[in-house]
């Protein structure tokens, strides 16, 4: 029979053997978690804001351009990008050993005809001989215990661990980003109030110091006026630290150099404009990002039980081998060479208890990554309640303070007027004042944090969830 017939039947049989072998460890089995119906805050519907792609949520385009910039520029994001690749070609590395490897090797070699104490042959003529050779060989590590078949699992679960990853961080950028513009808008609005505080103050001042000059004034009154307006003045370049501040992170996260951050509309237009429903609880489990990553890291768990326990087994390989030699690579061919076939079978006998704590602590890992698992989903279902409760009592409490607002403008309107009249005196206006301006600035954090309710919502429901990578980074469609 000739080499290359061993070979090929050598190969059938592997193959044969390897299709037939049986997988060491458990097989993954999903995790059951009872389901509640509906989440708590909001009543079951069969549709989701997560059914959405992130620009028809935030309709704003200031906004929708600082999210693409986001996805297109971010660095972290872009680093995460590569380790996932790097795990896809872990996949590759992990399951080569499934095929048969082929390797080559040669050798040329010249010396002196003494070394060490031995006589190297020499030719008729006295000329040191020049020995060399080419050999090819063939080796493949049978998988009989599945144990490279369950190392290959678990890195295609890495891999796919990684790949949620992503999913999760860019939904995080989304969170900061957008919640970050809400913040921005708020600050102008605060702003914006701080600086007409000024204005009314400094009106309030002017006339005080006419009526004082005109000696039928109140040091008092000019001294509380004086002492509202330079409080109010202060606040004013505090609010435009933090909005430098603020807008400088949000460049960081876009990838751009510290600078202006452009945005337009209101917290409040955008916390009524969208309607939200959470949809069915279940779903979070194939919509989350961080729960998939906690499941396919629990898969990879398991897989890891099986490598441990295949590790008791012995490793059955088969080699071939041929080659050819000559004292003179020139004349090597035409000559005949040789070859060689064999198994090689490899196996633990003592190892100090080595295999059984590996055992040990893979099944250990497993149970952790299990219980992990289970967290990641009850603090979900708690996240995604938490937002929907935290939604509909902001709206009340937006209610409640608008009328607080109107309140006291018409406060403040009532005693400027009683005090034109005589019927009042400063100390009732500046009193007024003193609770419009707070009562305004609450509001709008109070529409801040409703319209933040929309963006920790999306991004609890895992938004996006039907829409793959690229789509979401290439943003909404050009027009």
């Amino acid at each position: 029979m000739r080499p290359n017939q061993y070979i090929t039947r050598a190969i059938l049989l592997g193959t044969a053997i390897t299709a037939s072998s049986c997988m060491m460890g458990p097989d993954f089995k999903p995790v059951d978690m009872p389901m509640p119906t509906a989440f708590r805050g909001a009543s079951a519907a069969t549709e989701s804001i997560a059914d959405l792609p992130w620009w028809k949520v935030f309709k704003n385009k200031d906004l929708q351009d600082l999210l693409t910039d986001t996805y297109q520029n971010n660095r972290d994001l872009k680093a995460t990008m590569a380790r996932v690749e790097k795990a896809r070609q872990y996949i590759t590395i992990t399951e080569a050993p499934l095929f048969p490897w082929a390797d080559y090797s040669g050798s040329l070699s010249k010396g002196s005809n003494y070394t060490s104490g031995n006589v190297v042959q020499t030719s008729a003529v006295g000329n040191t001989l020049t020995p060399g050779s080419i050999d090819a060989g063939i080796s493949w590590e049978l998988d009989i215990w599945g144990k490279t078949r369950r190392m290959t699992e678990a890195a295609r679960a890495d891999y796919l661990a990684s790949e949620e990853g992503q999913r999760a961080l860019m939904l995080s950028l989304l969170r900061q980003v957008a919640d970050s513009s809400l913040q921005l808008l708020q600050l102008d609005e605060q702003l914006a109030i701080v600086q007409k505080s000024v204005e009314s103050y400094s009106e309030s001042l002017r006339l005080f110091d006419e009526q004082l000059e005109g000696q039928v004034g109140d040091r008092l009154q000019v001294a509380s006026a004086k002492a509202a307006l330079a409080s109010s003045q202060a606040q004013i370049p505090a609010i435009q630290m933090q909005i430098a501040n603020l807008e400088n992170a949000v460049s960081v996260l876009a990838g751009r150099a510290p600078g202006r951050i452009r945005r337009s509309g209101s917290t409040r237009d955008i916390a009524y404009n969208v309607k939200v429903p959470a949809g069915i609880p279940a779903y979070i489990l194939s919509r989350r990002p961080d729960v998939r990553q906690s499941e396919y890291q629990l898969r990879a768990a398991n897989a890891e039980v099986g490598v441990a326990i295949a590790n008791y087994f012995p490793t059955i390989s088969l080699t071939a081998a041929g080659g050819l030699a000559s004292a003179d690579l020139r004349h090597v061919q035409g000559r005949r060479g040789g070859w060689g076939f064999g198994t090689n079978l490899t196996g633990p006998l003592f190892q100090a208890g080595k295999l059984t704590a590996s055992e040990k602590a893979a099944k250990a890992e497993f149970l952790a990554a299990s219980n992990d698992y289970e967290q990641t989903v009850l603090n979900a279902l708690a996240e995604v309640s938490s937002t929907l409760i935290q939604r509909a009592k902001l709206r009340n409490i937006t209610s409640i303070q608008s009328e607080a607002v109107e309140a006291y403008q018409t406060a403040v309107k009532l005693s400027f007027e009683r005090y034109r009249t005589g019927l009042s005196n400063y100390i009732e206006v500046l009193y007024a004042q003193q609770n419009l301006y707070p009562a305004q600035i609450q509001l709008s954090q109070y529409y801040y944090q409703h319209a933040s309710t929309l963006v920790s919502l999306y991004t609890a429901l895992g938004g996006g969830w039907n829409m793959s990578h690229k789509a979401i980074m290439d943003g909404p469609p050009k027009r």
